[in-house]
């Protein structure tokens, strides 16, 4: 009798922490990305995304700008689904003016790891038109 329970025990367990990690997982399915607004954006139109709503942000393929910050979406990704498009830091300078770099890259839509590539452009502005990031 004792050994059985032992087992009902284990079995239980093992449940319960299967349902916590199948549990857990749901939570990368929540969308978190911002949606592009054209009619806010206060900036100069360009071939690869110019548009600069972030100081950092991740630009796809389909012109879809997503914030870029410290932390992940999930800690622990299993799967990765990869996503093409560019990354782009926003600095201001001292002079009123702003320097634009787009890097090519791929991104991780479930735990927002960005792998970076290559410099593709650099673009400088005498006067940041950018004045409205969030």
């Amino acid at each position: 009798m004792k050994k059985n329970m032992k087992n009902l025990k284990k079995t239980v367990v093992a449940g319960l922490a299967a349902f916590m990690m199948l549990a857990e997982s749901v939570t990368a399915f929540a969308c978190t990305e911002a949606p592009h607004d054209e009619a806010n954006c206060a900036c100069a139109e360009g071939e690869h995304g110019d548009c600069i709503l972030f100081d950092e942000q991740f630009v796809d393929m389909d012109g879809n700008i997503t914030p870029v910050s410290g932390g992940s979406g999930r800690l622990i990704c299993l799967k990765h689904r990869i996503v093409d498009g560019y990354f782009q830091t926003h600095v201001r300078n001292d002079n009123g003016g702003c320097t634009v770099k787009t890097y090519e890259c791929t991104r991780c839509v479930y735990c927002n790891t960005i792998w970076m590539g290559d410099l593709y452009a650099t673009g400088r502005y005498a006067t940041c038109p950018h004045d409205d990031l969030k």
